[in-house]
């Protein structure tokens, strides 16, 4: 309990200092719940409105973490760093923690900016459709069927990098209050989109093949407030799992019966050569797909495509026009146009080879402790089985020089969740002598611990 009571003035910017403090000094430590904002108010003799806004803006802050009907926890160091990705790592450090995309292998910017303004472009700088200008849609037309998605521009939405297609999808796809289904282990950024949503996450258990249908059965019957399934079913993040097809065609049938739609985040499956068939595929009467032009092109090119499905599309629209009225056409018309001109395809294809040999080494040097998983797979992922923490071999391994993931990174709720393993990015080392030293540290710590 903090010592502030009704009687300290500036009470608000007095709790933040006091919880600040007892995070610094490790008092309150990763993982640890704080008291109900009610028990504490009546504690400490503080307006249960003043607790409120102490929640709220330590939330904010990246202190803490908050989820409806399970309390308040103090966050990660990891989640402190995904809500500050561009962070400079210390100096020697070989930072695994972001799941990067190769960046030393990004096409040339400067010929692509040259050919637009020889073309003329002033007309980028006028309004645009909501939905993306017609030829940048077809576009997205055309880089969808490289996953096997077959949609007409006129359904294709464009969206500032997959994060934004993804608020946008759960916005359409569910109200305040009603509930998503996930991976037990999922991308953090859902995290974040569900909680500025309202939306209740709901984990569902996981084996080595990804998501377990029997679970989602059983967590389908048990949360009728369910709106939706996000899922990332190809080269899953961060297990790497890619989902069978007889598991795709149950889970589609399962989401059809308790009439839920599905969010598929599928930014990898460029990275997969024969991938099975896309929920999109399967059932696209109620999946909203999400394909991306940052991880398998360049990071910075924040251009996603979404295909919702035909009956939300106009209620997309109006998310769109409630958040940002409109993609920015100057990176729209530098995606189309390396997605015309061949350049977008064979990034991707130079991408994947150099993805392969770091796998390969991956592999090699980190034997029976790497998660078997695709040949192109950019993560690794390392199972360290029950009664062994992560958090253990983060602290160990930042000592070492080399920064990674833990589970608790991805956990789709704090206190939940029975995989205990690490995510190593093999992308974000600037080579292979940098990754080789991160991995061997790695595979040190995994036998000495």
């Amino acid at each position: 309990m903090p010592n502030v009571n009704r009687f300290t003035p500036r009470k608000h910017q007095a709790l933040m200092a006091a919880l600040r403090e007892e995070i610094r000094t490790g008092r309150l430590g990763p993982g640890d719940r704080l008291p109900a904002q009610r028990d504490l108010s009546a504690a400490i003799g503080v307006a249960v409105g003043t607790i409120a806004r102490v929640y709220r803006d330590a939330g904010a802050e990246g202190l803490i973490r908050s989820t409806v009907g399970r309390g308040s926890y103090v966050a990660r160091q990891a989640d402190a760093f995904l809500m500050a990705a561009d962070a400079a790592p210390a100096a020697g450090l070989v930072d695994l923690r972001i799941n990067s995309g190769l960046n030393m292998l990004d096409p040339a910017l400067a010929p692509a900016l040259r050919r637009l303004a020889d073309a003329g472009c002033q007309d980028l700088l006028t309004y645009q459709d909501h939905a993306g200008d017609r030829g940048h849609r077809q576009a997205g037309a055309d880089w969808l069927n490289l996953s096997g998605v077959d949609r007409r521009a006129e359904h294709i939405v464009l969206a500032a990098g997959a994060q934004n297609a993804l608020i946008l999808a759960l916005a359409a796809a569910a109200r305040p209050g009603q509930a998503v289904l996930t991976e037990e282990l999922t991308y953090p950024g859902l995290r974040e989109a569900a909680d500025m949503l309202g939306l209740d996450l709901v984990p569902v258990a996981m084996d080595g093949q990804g998501m377990d249908p029997d679970a989602l059965e059983r967590a389908l019957y048990a949360h009728r407030h369910a709106a939706a399934l996000y899922t990332c079913p190809t080269i899953h993040n961060p297990t790497t799992t890619t989902l069978p097809e007889d598991r795709r065609r149950r889970i589609a049938a399962l989401v059809a019966r308790h009439g839920l739609w599905i969010v598929e985040d599928d930014i990898h499956r460029l990275y997969a050569d024969d991938p099975p068939p896309a929920f999109a595929a399967l059932a696209p009467e109620r999946t909203f797909f999400i394909a991306s032009m940052s991880k398998v092109v360049c990071s910075g090119l924040r251009v996603a495509f979404l295909a919702p499905p035909e009956a939300c599309l106009q209620m997309v629209l109006r998310r769109i026009l409630a958040t940002h009225w409109a993609m920015p056409p100057l990176l729209a018309e530098i995606a189309a146009l390396w997605i015309k001109d061949g350049t977008a395809a064979g990034t991707l294809n130079a991408k994947r080879a150099e993805a392969k040999a770091r796998q390969a080494m991956a592999r090699a040097i980190l034997g029976k402790h790497a998660q078997p998983t695709h040949a192109a797979s950019l993560g690794c992922w390392i199972d360290l089985g029950p009664g062994r923490s992560s958090d253990r071999y983060v602290a160990a391994a930042l000592d070492d020089g080399v920064a990674l993931l833990g589970d608790a990174s991805f956990r789709a709720l704090p206190d939940q969740g029975r995989r205990s393993g690490l995510r190593l990015g093999l992308g974000a080392a600037a080579d292979h002598h940098a990754l080789r030293r991160a991995l061997d540290a790695t595979a040190r710590l995994l036998t000495a611990i």
